[in-house]
Formats: C-alpha cells, structure tokens, sequence
C-alpha cells in the first residue's frame, strides 16, 4: 500500500494557521509569534513531514546546491590534494545541508548554460580556463580556492599561506649555507605559480644571491617532462644548492635528473616542494614539503560561499589566507646546520 504524503496544508490544518504562515514558519521567515512558529515545527515534525526540493526552490529561488569547478576536475582526482580539497568542500556543504555538484571542465570549450546551483567554488583558477572566466562572469556568488591570476575577474578568494611556508624553506636553507637557490613552478597562468616565484625572488634579492628559475605547465603529471626541465636548469646552472619545487610530479623528475647528473639530494644539494603528498614521505631521502592541509582550504571555502549565497556575510576584500605547515624532511633538514658538501 503507498504511503499518503504528508503535504504544507496538512502541517497547516494540524497547527491551526493557513498554509502561507506554516510555509514562512518552517523557512524562517515571515513575522508571526515564537509560539506559532513552535507549533508548525513540531507539527511537522510529528506528521513527518518533507518539504519538496523543487517547490522550496521556486518560492525561495534557491536549489540548496554548490558547483565545484576545476580545470580538469576528472583527472584530478587522481591527486592526494584534490581528494582532500573535494572532502573538505562536502564537509561544509553537507554541515549547511547543501548538495554539490561537480561541474563538468573543458577550459577550452564555453558552456552553452549557466550551472543550476547557488554558488560556484573555482578550485586553481587558471588564466586560460574559458569556463571558469564563464562562471565569474555568470551573476552566481563564486569563491576562489587558491589565487587566481591577474587578469580574470574578481572573487572573494580563500588560499594558503604559501608565502609565509616558502620563506620558512629559503630561511632554513640560508642557514644551511644555500647559495644558488633554484626555483622551479607554474608560469604567469596559474596565479599560485605567480606568487610563489614572486616570493622567491624577492628572498633572493633580499639575501643578494642569485636566483635561478624554471617554467612548468599546471597540471602537468609528466615526469619524463619535468625531468627534462629539472636537468636543463642543472645544466644551465651547475652549481645549484637548493631546488623549490612546486609539487609532487616536479620532484619526481628531479629526483631522476639528480641521480643522473651525480647529485646527491640533502648532500650537496638541497630539495623542498610547496604542496605536500603522502609520496614525498617515501621518496629517497624523504623530502621536505609544505602541507597545504587542502581540506581546511575546502571546508573554508564552502563555508564562505554558502555564507555569501544565504546573505550573511559581506565579501572579504583580501585574500583569506590558512595557515600552510612545513614538514621538514631529510632532503632539508629542519634542525640544526649541516653544511652542504
């Protein structure tokens, strides 16, 4: 035998008011007495009622729903950090009793609609991501997950401290007697990749030493690639101390590139990455890397979008930035000096 509904009016009629004052009552909105808007709760709650998700939506202009966007967000599920930043997002939309929804990504390729879904969280936001130009110009609240280059339209913007965790590293590796740091990173279309080399060389020159860089592609898991990259700069500059790489799939190249060229890593060359993995604890020797802690950064960021969707905060109108923790490794030891050689 099918189970009868329990409808708005029925809620209604049990709390003795007209189905517009029960309607406000269980949305919170509307002016009516506390004890009225008592009664309608715990009629409803003892008819059990639910409200329907699609009428809900047409009165309140809500669908109670946060798009997730990323380059490319199928591959990236293949990252540690990307997993953890997903969790972290369903961890404040599910506290809000918000859904989320996985936008579909091809940065090259427009959308033909505008998502149906109250906000959208860019995850990386990349300076040739079509799709994500799309969705800040769209009229929909959006938060950054990280900083978006310059060049694309605003958006409040929640980020890890990575300046903050990268001068740790370069100070440290001063007292190790570092003297020709190398740096190796996104380039000017990922705004993360940007601050860290800023950062980087603005360390050098404070410290007069020079400063050698290199260029890789965001995104790009290729470590044949990031070998050859990492071995044109050795060659280039053959007396590098120190190589600061920006994540997991760089020093894996590296590491290759090192053997290759003779080098021995937390010898006579030091190593650190500026986005932590389970796989740089295992790497030969442990490398020393920045835990982002991207689940933080997820719940934050669902947090303040859902905050800004329901009006009850203002835009922030300067980065948010969470605390980034370094997890000194043997590739560059936290602890005392111990001169390079």
């Amino acid at each position: 035998m099918r189970r009868q509904t329990v409808t708005l009016k029925d809620v209604a009629r049990a709390a003795n008011v007209s189905p517009s004052t029960a309607s406000q009552a269980l949305s919170g909105t509307g002016r009516m007495t506390e004890a009225t808007r008592r009664a309608v709760v715990e009629a409803a709650q003892k008819l059990n009622y639910r409200p329907n998700a699609v009428a809900q939506g047409l009165r309140t202009g809500s669908v109670r729903s946060i798009g997730l966007h990323h380059l490319h967000a199928g591959d990236r599920f293949a990252s540690d950090y990307f997993r953890e930043f997903v969790t972290g997002v369903l961890d404040g939309t599910q506290r809000a009793d918000y859904d989320l929804t996985l936008l579909s990504s091809n940065p090259q390729v427009p959308r033909n609609r505008v998502p149906r879904v109250d906000g959208v969280i860019i995850a990386d936001p990349i300076a040739d991501d079509l799709r994500a130009r799309q969705l800040l110009d769209s009229g929909l609240p959006v938060v950054a997950g990280e900083h978006p280059p310059d060049g694309m339209p605003d958006c409040p913007v929640i980020a890890a401290d990575h300046a903050g965790a990268l001068r740790q590293i370069l100070d440290r590796a001063a007292a190790h007697g570092v003297r020709r740091p190398a740096f190796v990173g996104p380039d000017a279309n990922s705004g993360w990749g940007v601050l860290l080399r800023a950062e980087f060389e603005r360390w050098c020159a404070d410290q007069g030493l020079p400063g050698a860089t290199g260029e890789s592609r965001f995104g790009d898991l290729s470590v044949a690639e990031h070998r050859r990259v990492i071995g044109e700069l050795l060659a280039r500059e053959p007396a590098t101390d120190l190589l600061v790489l920006s994540s997991e799939p760089i020093v894996q190249g590296a590491l290759t590139a090192l053997e290759a060229a003779g080098r021995r890593v937390g010898s006579d060359v030091l190593l650190a990455c500026c986005g932590d993995s389970p796989t740089l604890a295992m790497t030969a020797p442990p490398t020393t890397a920045v835990d982002l802690h991207p689940r933080a950064l997820g719940m934050a960021c669902a947090e303040l979008l859902i905050r800004l969707v329901e009006h009850d905060a203002e835009p922030p109108e300067a980065p948010v930035l969470l605390p980034a923790e370094v997890r000194w490794r043997a590739s560059l030891p936290g602890g005392a000096r111990v001169p390079l050689g």
